[in-house]
């Protein structure tokens, strides 16, 4: 199958997870959205958590993967809304102003798992496949 006989890639069929990025930095997204689409996961973008939940009202989403600081609403906040309207949702917090204090915050507001930049990309794609490896077992 290629793109021209169906829309969907071999790497990414229609039944693959899906991720959204919410990350304000474009290039940021690129990254994670390459690495994570390379992995088969299907991959959704938005540039803040306002744009993530306008998304997020058409369109099923897996697990989202927020940066905390961003315009408009941040991922603490925007993890408050996923929590109440989308309980489903595995939430990934990452933020460059790391600390225990924050971690535990977004630990109690509802974030599944916390990861503090700078860290290594492949430790994020090893924790979204253990993620969706251990929901299917």
């Amino acid at each position: 199958m290629s793109l021209f006989d169906g829309g969907q890639s071999m790497s990414t069929p229609t039944n693959a997870p899906s991720v959204l990025i919410v990350e304000d930095d474009s290039a940021t997204r690129r990254l994670y959205r390459f690495l994570l689409s390379n992995g088969g996961y299907v991959v959704l973008e938005a540039e803040d958590g306002v744009a993530a939940l306008e998304q997020l009202a058409h369109q099923h989403c897996d697990m989202v993967i927020t940066d905390m600081n961003m315009p408009r609403m941040d991922g603490m906040e925007l993890i408050r809304h996923l929590k109440r309207d989308h309980p489903h949702i595995h939430v990934i917090l990452i933020t460059a102003f790391g600390t225990p204090d924050t971690q535990k915050q977004a630990m109690k507001t509802g974030a599944n798992d916390y990861l503090a930049k700078p860290f290594d990309f492949e430790e994020l794609e090893r924790r979204v496949r253990v993620y969706f490896q251990n929901r299917h077992s």
